[in-house]
């Protein structure tokens, strides 16, 4: 692998969680999670490694040779003649060299590579997205890219900054007597709806190269433990904050069971349990676990080894009733029989993805042929994301907002009695794309009524959540977040839209618009009628009617049906041009909050 180092990381965390049958949420912000021991690893082929978890299971880590780094953000006001300024955060290797490229609505900016970027006519209602693109020695080049902005406007203002709240260390056991091995990162910012966050994890100070998630798996680690996180929302200046260190013997694990014996056929292993008893009314039950699997009726503290066990890995796992958690003991790999020798397993035809690569659609990877009937094969199925992280398991798979624009690829695993076990890796034809949402705004478009934005069935099924926020002529609406919103006198008028922005890695930003302009509340009016002699000289005046109280008006005076040019007070002086055609006028009444109305009176014939 030379210089390509394996990079584990939270990656190769991520990866173990799926593997052991533990969800992975999509969006690391706001979770906590447990991973197995990633401590014992195999030696690196094709780029995959496997590791031994703690029940004794194996799972594999796609190990990237790729530069390592967080997505990219924007920071400064969305305002025609601000600056942007690109949020980078720390990558791996910290000497990698990044170049920028600023995108308008999707499309390459011309000379617009820089750091920071000036906002100009061109890009008003347009949103705005930075692509990093990260190169070093012997290392793969990765180009990742920001969440696209809201649309610019001209509105201007002062540029608010977030404000970033106390940054904390957790740990996803709280119980006293057990700490956990997977610690996470507290940060809070202040001000803006939706903030992004990269997070970047210190040792001593200094940055943990691969470090950059949410979450971080102590072991293996020493000194003092801090985390770095940067909070960056379009619309504002970003903002970093660093948490207090603290040691890594913090997050020490609590010890599992003990386990002593031989490892020959025949011969006893017994467990010592020292785990703290937290009940008598809920004592410890056992189970011994071979290569992950219960074995049936072995749960007590001691386990005779027999020759199923032969060449496999024995665990004990103990139940202390602490709510769902789970301890292990240490791993006992018991020897293959004595002159048994495993014939080689080879793949025939290589598996094959199909499928549409497009989130909401499912995916699917054939097993192949190998040198093995199908009857008699184990297979398994992997499937990673670039960064190496696992995105499910099984022969199927349906992408989400969080694989857009990433190239899966699955490894696929067989294995049969007498034999060794063989992998290969396949990879999907195209990256990821977005289906194309079918969210709307529904409801009336009236002042008073409340209107919603649709749910997207297939991007909600992903398990994906989102915040909206509302905006009137483009502008945002100040409060106005969340899926319904009622319309005030203010929308009258005005065109509504609502900005979805995704709360995953990788996903889409969208722009709703409603389908008409915001109707105001019913006007109450009446047709007028013109009072006074229609004869050349004589003055005319218009007789309103009853209309609703406070209403503004205006007057047009017309011959025939045409605008007579000068004529548009509320009197009119008959003209011997009119002799004979046919005078009336239109009165528009407007108030704010309400829908304008036009009435045009009866025609009179001047005389």
């Amino acid at each position: 692998m030379n210089k390509k180092t394996i990079r584990l990381g939270i990656a190769g965390a991520l990866a173990a969680l799926s593997l052991a049958g533990l969800a992975v949420p999509a969006q690391a912000d706001d979770e906590m999670w447990d991973t197995p021991n990633a401590d014992s690893c195999g030696p690196v082929v094709d780029f995959v490694k496997y590791c031994t978890a703690e029940n004794g299971s194996a799972y594999p880590v796609l190990v990237s040779g790729a530069v390592a780094g967080p997505r990219p953000g924007i920071g400064g006001a969305l305002q025609v003649g601000r600056t942007l300024t690109v949020v980078d955060g720390d990558w791996d290797p910290a000497d990698a060299t990044l170049t920028h490229q600023w995108l308008r609505n999707d499309v390459p900016v011309l000379g617009a590579t820089g750091t920071t970027y000036r906002l100009t006519e061109a890009d008003l209602g347009k949103g705005i997205r930075v692509k990093t693109t990260a190169v070093a020695p012997s290392y793969a080049k990765t180009t990742l890219q920001s969440t696209k902005t809201a649309p610019v406007t001209t509105a201007g203002g002062a540029v608010q900054s977030l404000i970033a709240g106390d940054i904390g260390i957790g740990t996803y056991d709280t119980h006293p007597d057990r700490p956990s091995r997977l610690v996470y990162a507290g940060a809070g910012f202040r001000d803006a709806p939706v903030v992004y966050r990269q997070y970047q994890w210190l040792r001593d100070g200094t940055p943990i190269p691969g470090a950059t998630a949410h979450v971080f798996d102590p072991r293996g680690s020493t000194g003092l433990l801090s985390v770095r996180v940067t909070g960056h929302a379009p619309g504002f200046m970003p903002a970093t904050g660093t948490s207090g260190p603290r040691k890594v013997s913090d997050f020490d694990p609590q010890p599992g069971a003990v386990v002593t014996g031989g490892t020959g056929l025949g011969d006893v292993l017994t467990a010592a349990d020292d785990v703290p008893w937290t009940s008598s009314l809920r004592p410890h039950t056992y189970q011994w676990l071979r290569d992950g699997v219960p074995i049936s009726g072995a749960t007590a503290l001691t386990y005779k080894i027999t020759a199923k066990d032969q060449g496999h890995t024995l665990v004990l796992m103990t139940d202390p009733s602490w709510y769902d958690t789970k301890i292990y003991s240490n791993a006992v790999a018991v020897p293959a029989a004595a002159g048994v020798e495993l014939k080689q397993l080879t793949n025939v035809t290589k598996p094959v993805v199909t499928g549409d690569a497009v989130t909401g659609s499912v995916m699917k990877v054939s097993a192949g042929t190998w040198s093995v009937p199908s009857d008699k094969l184990k297979v398994t199925y992997n499937w990673f994301a670039p960064d190496g992280t696992v995105a499910a398991t099984g022969p199927s798979f349906t992408p989400d907002g969080s694989q857009v624009g990433k190239t899966l690829t699955v490894l696929v695993t067989a294995s049969a009695p007498g034999y060794t076990t063989a992998r290969v890796k396949v990879t999907a034809p195209k990256p990821v794309t977005a289906r194309e949402s079918t969210r709307a705004i529904t409801g009336t478009l009236t002042v008073g009524s409340k209107v919603t934005v649709t749910p997207d069935p297939w991007y909600d099924r992903a398990g994906i959540t989102s915040d909206v926020m509302w905006l009137r002529d483009g502008v945002q609406i100040a409060g106005a977040y969340g899926w319904s919103y009622v319309l005030t006198k203010a929308d009258a008028g005005t065109k509504l839209s609502a900005s979805v922005f995704p709360t995953v890695p990788g996903g889409m930003y969208q722009t709703i618009n409603a389908s008409a302009r915001v109707a105001g509340l019913p006007l109450i009016s009446a047709t007028p009628t013109i009072v006074g002699t229609l004869t050349a000289g004589n003055v005319l005046t218009v007789k309103r009617g009853t209309w609703s109280w406070g209403t503004a008006f205006t007057y047009r005076w017309l011959r025939n049906g045409v605008v007579i040019s000068d004529a548009y007070a509320s009197t009119y002086k008959v003209r011997t041009a009119d002799k004979g055609t046919k005078l009336t006028v239109r009165v528009t009444g407007s108030r704010f909050g309400y829908t304008t109305v036009s009435r045009t009176s009866a025609a009179r014939i001047a005389q």
